[in-house]
């Protein structure tokens, strides 16, 4: 879950993610120390990204919200739709979105987008014309609210649910707001123009508060209520909803657009004085009259936008699990964002007569050519992988057949955690390159769980197969796999640190190689930069380490083949490699912008028609170098563990014939502790907690938890042998920096 399968749907007190689902659920919360479950332990992380490019926002609604993945501590499903590597990696924004009135972004979905440096967003909704009393609380504050007593007595609307949001957000740890009203006031005793009017003064309240309170946050407008407090969809920016977007920080343009309104809506917002950037024309996966028709034509929409320099928002991703069902899921997710080939789709359904308004799109497009369709990713721009001075993934969905830490195999049981999901490739990794080419030889490259990990439960597998059984020739071949597009300062040096194995019998080497960009002062040369920075103990070796470092004048650019540490790591003969790349000279700087990973393999070895593996990469790092005075105060420690809401039962002995006489209890509780973790650096922070019990010699692994509580439910031992639990912290590296232990339920 990765968590041993024992009762956690049954326990009442399991932790789950949550919504509130009125005005007066809404009134009514106030933080409370059982809520430390739902706090993201991951902060937004840093990502280098062209503030002139289009955004793409994201609208998760999957099948009404809060299904599987509100089991904060995980479950048992290895197949529970997640977002995976191609949202996160294309999207800015991802908004959490239910049908009940305030969607608080699951803590999994918070801890994954952030580690992904996508900032996560809840939304409130009011939707309805029976919700009218909810807009009136919503405006007006609930009856003898003293926070509208601020003196001025011209004022018509009340902070108080701004305030409300603003801590939720802020208690949560998420980075702001979809605001969708769907719904109109009463028409009395005020007329809705002005009500709405006070509504737009709410919502800059409501802007200036986030920003104040939580920087870089975003509250967004769905455009449905005009400035005359109608619903009334535009599907532009225009005269009727520039009022409320004005008063955000974007709007949520509704699906039913034509081609050239994109074009019409940047225009306008810059008579506003804003940027055609902080609009998002929308599209509605599942259809339903948007423009381009949705599905697998979906890049359309997102594409018009683009052009246009206005942002785009997709609603509705997981249409490629809710509408072709887990089985195809994989397949379908892969087309819709990465596109493919004409014969890899479905055929495409009937034209429905009732789904042709706002359809339109261009259709001669470059699409047509080569049989080849698009998806998302052909669409918009890859952005850099978060980072600014170090880097650590350990290519981790978050699911898996089985949970490995350093290679060791931990959980024999399908799980799924989404807190778990690393930071995972951001270049086009599934399409690997092979020199010299054999076409009667297919290698591919994808995040798998079948054949193990280093830490979690997937690792990046590179296959190779034949495709007939004629002979290939007895020639060593090089499979190049793009990884990671970066903007990492590595101008201070630093440590590059990749774990792998190699599983093809034959003699088969894997190296990574690293793009670097040099930049020098007014006053320095590349030609003086090269001459004082020669890495100590360049080799010759073909599985040398490869630094390429271009400069501005390309004839400069170098390449550089340097020498790595080896040793076996872990369990299952992972192999650790370690590079250290030295610091720059004065008035140069160097920054890491691409990686990717190259296996050299001898072909004929491939004697199958069916894919074997060639090589595993588990893990990849880049820390920078350390100087010996920010070495100290570093200091980790678990402390104050202890028990609440304890439950023991008494089981059943006709069920566990195997155990004899032994009188069998089952432990229901939660551990809490307190980590007292000090480090300089962010890569020592925890990232998250191991959680075992042992008896005797024998340590069983219980589960994982991204805060300092764990939910024990429904955990069998024999009574006479009542075991130890154990807690220990891992950093953001992967290493185990503290630990602590306690009897069960010792008081």
């Amino acid at each position: 879950m990765p968590s041993l399968t024992l009762s956690q749907e049954k326990d009442t007190l399991s932790p789950v993610s949550f919504a509130l689902k009125s005005m007066n659920e809404l009134r009514d919360w106030v933080p409370t120390k059982q809520d430390v479950f739902n706090i993201p332990n991951v902060s937004l992380q840093p990502r280098v990204r062209d503030a002139l490019k289009p955004r793409l926002l994201l609208t998760h609604d999957m099948a009404g919200g809060y299904k599987q993945d509100k089991f904060i501590q995980g479950n048992g499903y290895s197949d529970i739709y997640s977002h995976k590597e191609r949202i996160l990696f294309n999207g800015i924004i991802l908004v959490s979105f239910s049908h009940e009135r305030v969607s608080i972004p699951p803590v999994n979905w918070t801890n994954a987008c952030h580690r992904n440096g996508v900032k996560s967003l809840g939304t409130f909704l009011v939707e309805g014309n029976n919700q009218m009393h909810e807009m009136e609380a919503l405006l007006h504050g609930p009856p003898l609210d003293s926070s509208s007593d601020d003196g001025d007595p011209m004022r018509l609307w009340s902070p108080f649910y701004a305030d409300k949001l603003v801590a939720i957000a802020k208690h949560y740890g998420f980075d702001g707001w979809l605001f969708n009203i769907e719904c109109e006031f009463f028409p009395f005793p005020t007329n809705p123009k002005t009500k709405a009017e006070e509504l737009a003064k709410f919502m800059h309240y409501f802007k200036e508060k986030m920003h104040a309170e939580i920087p870089g946050s975003q509250v967004i407008w769905y455009d449905s209520m005009t400035n005359d407090g109608d619903v009334d969809w535009q599907n532009n920016l225009t005269c009727k909803n520039e009022l409320f977007f004005r008063n955000s920080d974007g709007i949520f343009l509704n699906y039913w657009w034509k081609k050239e309104y994109p074009e019409m809506a940047r225009r306008y917002a810059e008579i506003l004085g804003k940027s055609g950037l902080d609009v998002y024309f929308g599209t509605d996966v599942w259809g339903r009259h948007t423009y381009g028709g949705g599905g697998f034509q979906s890049y359309k929409g997102v594409k018009e936008a683009s052009s246009a320099q206005t942002s785009s928002a997709l609603f509705g991703m997981a249409w490629t699990y809710e509408h072709f069902g887990k089985e195809e899921f994989d397949r379908m997710d892969h087309l819709f964002w990465c596109g493919g080939n004409y014969i890899d789709y479905p055929p495409p359904s009937p034209t429905d007569p009732k789904n042709e308004k706002g359809t339109e799109s261009d259709d001669s497009e470059d699409e047509l050519m080569y049989g080849h369709k698009k998806g998302i990713a052909d669409t918009v721009s890859t952005i850099t992988a978060p980072g600014i001075d170090w880097f650590v993934t350990t290519f981790d969905r978050g699911f898996g057949e089985r949970f490995y830490y350093k290679g060791k195999k931990l959980l024999s049981q399908p799980w799924s955690h989404l807190s778990h999901q690393a930071v995972l490739p951001n270049l086009n990794y599934s399409n690997p390159q092979v020199y010299p080419v054999d076409k009667n030889i297919k290698v591919t490259s994808s995040l798998e769980s079948e054949y193990g990990a280093f830490t979690g439960g997937t690792s990046l597998i590179i296959k190779g197969q034949r495709l007939s059984h004629r002979e290939s020739r007895d020639i060593e071949s090089e499979v190049t796999v793009p990884l990671f597009k970066l903007s990492l300062d590595a101008s201070k040096g630093c440590s590059i640190r990749y774990i792998y194995r190699t599983l093809l019998q034959d003699d088969v080497k894997l190296t990574m190689s690293c793009h670097f960009s040099l930049k020098t002062s007014q006053n320095g040369t590349e030609a003086h930069f090269f001459s004082l920075w020669k890495p100590e103990n360049s080799v010759d070796k073909e599985d040398g380490f490869r630094a390429t470092i271009a400069t501005a004048n390309l004839n400069e650019s170098r390449c550089f083949l340097l020498p790595a540490t080896e040793e076996t790591t872990g369990d299952n003969d992972w192999i650790t490699k370690t590079i250290d790349i030295p610091s720059v000279p004065a008035g140069s700087a160097l920054y890491l912008t691409r990686v990717e990973v190259s296996v050299s393999a001898n072909t004929a070895s491939l004697t199958s028609l069916t894919a074997q593996v060639i090589a595993s990469l588990g893990y990849f790092s880049v820390i920078p170098t350390v100087s010996n005075s920010q070495k100290v105060n570093n200091s980790a420690h678990l402390t104050d563990l202890m028990w609440t809401d304890i439950v023991v039962e008494k089981e059943n002995k006709e069920d566990l014939s195997d155990i004899g006489n032994e009188d069998v209890a089952v432990y229901y509780g939660t551990l809490k502790w307190t980590d007292l973790t000090q480090v300089m650096h962010d890569w020592k922070e925890t990232e998250f907690y191991k959680v075992s019990y042992r008896k005797g010699n024998q340590c069983t692994f219980l589960g994982t938890s991204f805060c300092c509580q764990y939910r024990i439910s429904g955990l069998k031992s024999i009574e006479s042998k009542v075991p130890e639990i154990i807690v220990e912290a891992v950093n953001r590296e992967g290493h185990v920096s503290s630990s602590a232990k306690i009897d069960m339920f010792k008081q």
